[in-house]
């Protein structure tokens, strides 16, 4: 009867104040550390990425030269930004101290177990980069030179496999909500490019922001083919969604027409892609000049889109 099925809903998705008067599940610091996790991600790929291209790297046959800005900030802010991203997610755990027992196995058919490990390998090798190009600053310390001499000998080696390490923790922040299938509005296989590509706009925003004048304008057509390449995305994201099943449709239409829907459209598509799209597509054609605002404008439009994605997939009723 209809009843039945109402009591049934109620139950299995226990939107019953007297089931769980306080449910929550993920809070703030999780779409934070989702944010900071794919700009870290960014930062890496970006930065390993220019020192490839640059001379003296591996396309490179022309002796070493001296490393950019964008080579040297965005090598020491990915390991330093991912941290702070872990001490929120750490944060929220439930359990802290029983965080040591995500490194006592790897569940290959497990997101988190495969992103716990990627971060294993993240970690020492963005230092080991972040070291060698910074390695004026690093060098004062005796006990860093033996480490910076060492790792320069593989530089290219240890870039070539963070371009791929920051891609792979990139798409793992989507991909970690994707693999919740009881959350019908995560449950899709575009999410993880979606959140990659955001990731990567937003560290191109974040370079274009500290970067000295000579370096703006190139981070500025960078970001603006990402911002292309994530609006293609975050469409298939919705067309997706919107020709799902029943539940996934509805959830998509909640996303985009509820209460989350100013949010994802004037804060994320119109001020984080398509006002700073238009600026900096402007700004190469030397109509307008570099304005701070639209880097700004894609980093706010960046972690808007995750606390919207985690808070609206939450706050949709799951059907069983």
């Amino acid at each position: 009867s209809v009843a039945s099925l109402l009591v049934g809903k109620v139950i299995t998705n226990k939107l019953n104040p007297q089931v769980l008067p306080h449910l929550d599940v993920w809070n703030w610091e999780v779409p934070v550390y989702l944010f900071l996790g794919g700009l870290s991600a960014g930062l890496l790929v970006l930065a390993s990425g220019l020192l490839l291209l640059q001379k003296g790297g591996v396309f490179s046959h022309t002796e070493r030269g001296p490393f950019s800005y964008a080579v040297k900030a965005g090598s020491l802010l990915a390991p330093i930004l991912l941290g702070t991203g872990m001490f929120f997610l750490f944060l929220d755990l439930a359990y802290k101290v029983h965080v040591w027992r995500f490194y006592t196995a790897f569940v290959y058919t497990s997101p988190m177990s495969w992103g716990s490990w990627l971060l294993v390998l993240f970690f020492p090798l963005s230092v080991a980069q972040a070291l060698v190009v910074n390695r004026e600053w690093f060098q004062k310390f005796t006990f860093l030179k033996p480490i910076i001499n060492l790792t320069e000998k593989y530089l290219n080696l240890i870039a070539m496999t963070n371009v791929h390490l920051g891609a792979g923790v990139g798409v793992y922040t989507g991909i970690l909500l994707s693999t919740f299938y009881a959350r019908t509005l995560w449950s899709s296989a575009i999410l993880g490019f979606v959140f990659l590509l955001s990731g990567l706009s937003a560290a191109a925003a974040l370079i274009m922001l500290l970067a000295p004048e000579n370096e703006k304008l190139m981070f500025s057509k960078i970001d603006m083919y990402l911002i292309s390449l994530e609006g293609f995305a975050t469409t298939l994201f919705i067309v997706g969604g919107i020709t799902g099943s029943e539940n996934v449709r509805e959830a998509m239409i909640y996303l985009i027409s509820g209460n989350y829907a100013p949010w994802f459209w004037v804060v994320f598509v119109f001020g984080g892609m398509i006002l700073p799209l238009m600026l900096e597509t402007l700004e190469s054609l030397k109509k307008v000049k570099f304005s701070p605002i639209v880097p700004i404008l894609v980093l706010l439009g960046s972690i808007t889109l995750r606390f919207v994605i985690v808070f609206a997939g939450q706050e949709f009723p799951t059907f069983a």
